[in-house]
């Protein structure tokens, strides 16, 4: 989290050079605090501009705004704000007006749209096999509001994996309730605990500085929550990336190696290749004996 607090610290000021007013870490605490009281935007902008604005110094209002912005998007990891002169590549929110509180819930929203009938949320559904027998790419984002968002123009998967952050979320009232909770279970669903070919395949991911441990240690998934009903704020997002995962075909060897979605047929092809390859082999010596014998006849 820390990496991303200096990162996100870093571009604002970058981009907006003196036209920020949060200077310090105490100045963005203090725009934090103001948002615990549900005060709209407006209002925590006026009082921003009545605190700072006094002994002289003038500042405009865009420097309290981009001040606003950035400590959303430090006490939430979202992306939240215009950052001219840079391009992320990933999707900008705005908030404009209202509470943050009533923000967050817009975006997290518990209306279920999709139909969820037939599908299961098995344990071969885990982050390493969306790459390794989808060949899905998947991003590890810093953005909650990307978090499982599939993008099928270049077959990417999106996962927010920053469990340490969430951890300390559980009691944070800005959240939806039970939002903190669900979001940790689609992690313990991704990111199965103790399985070691998914710790392999996650710490290959990236720098170790930009990982989190914590997302392998989300603990075990209870049967009941393999069922999709039980999940709200991610429902439709699951929805669509498990209709993805149950509807793609290995392309190669490798991701034919790696899906055993279905276990009992991946045994028996494997199985059925051996076995042509074993035959295979015992025709050709035969074949090479009989030319040496039509050579070399005894």
């Amino acid at each position: 989290y820390f990496q991303y607090y200096t990162e996100q610290c870093r571009i604002a000021f970058h981009v907006h050079g003196r036209k920020i007013s949060a200077n310090t870490h105490q100045q963005v605490l203090d725009i934090v605090s103001s948002f615990q009281d549900g005060s709209c935007r407006k209002t925590i902008l006026r009082n921003l501009v009545g605190n700072y604005n006094t002994g002289g110094t003038t500042e405009s209002e865009d420097t309290f705004e981009s001040s606003i912005d950035l400590a959303v998007r430090l006490a939430l990891m979202l992306d939240v704000g215009e950052l001219r002169n840079a391009f992320s590549g990933r999707r900008r929110l705005i908030w404009s007006e209202g509470s943050i509180q009533d923000f967050v819930r817009d975006i997290f929203s518990e209306n279920v749209t999709l139909s969820h009938e037939g599908i299961k949320l098995g344990t071969s559904f885990t982050a390493r096999n969306l790459d390794r027998v989808t060949g899905f790419r998947v991003e590890l984002t810093t953005n909650l509001a990307d978090h499982l968002r599939l993008r099928y123009e270049d077959r990417t998967v999106s996962i927010f994996h920053h469990a340490s952050f969430l951890k300390c979320q559980k009691k944070n009232s800005l959240f939806p309730a039970e939002f903190v909770e669900e979001t940790l279970r689609t992690l313990a669903l991704l990111f199965a605990q103790g399985d070691r070919d998914t710790q392999k395949w996650y710490y290959k991911q990236d720098d170790p500085e930009e990982l989190d441990p914590g997302v392998l240690r989300c603990g075990h998934l209870r049967d009941d929550y393999r069922q999709i009903e039980k999940y709200m704020f991610w429902h439709d997002r699951l929805v669509i990336l498990k209709e993805a995962f149950d509807g793609s075909q290995p392309k190669n060897v490798s991701q034919l190696w790696n899906d055993r979605r279905e276990g009992n047929q991946w045994y028996a092809l494997w199985v059925a290749i051996g076995i042509t390859l074993f035959f295979g082999l015992v025709q050709s010596i035969e074949g090479l004996l009989q030319v040496y014998k039509a050579y070399y006849p005894s």
